[in-house]
């Protein structure tokens, strides 16, 4: 039998509750203000341009094409 007078832990409930709160305002924040529209365009731009190299990097690892060329490649496909 469940003991009556035990105190429940809630801490991942509270937890869970703050970080989904304020992952809706910082995400309604980057969508409804003018801001916001201009950081989404900061942080595309930066996400293309990590992915641009790291995928540069392993075409220059895992083949014989030097990373130079592989940037070039990969920033042609990937476009701003």
């Amino acid at each position: 039998m469940k003991n009556p007078f035990k105190k429940e832990d809630h801490t991942g409930l509270i937890v869970g509750l703050a970080v989904g709160v304020t992952a809706g305002i910082g995400l309604g924040w980057l969508y409804l203000t003018d801001k916001g529209a201009q950081y989404r365009r900061q942080i595309t731009r930066k996400v293309k341009e990590a992915v641009s190299d790291t995928a540069a990097e392993v075409i220059d690892k895992k083949t014989i094409i030097p990373k130079k060329a592989a940037k070039i490649a990969t920033d042609a496909v990937i476009k701003d």
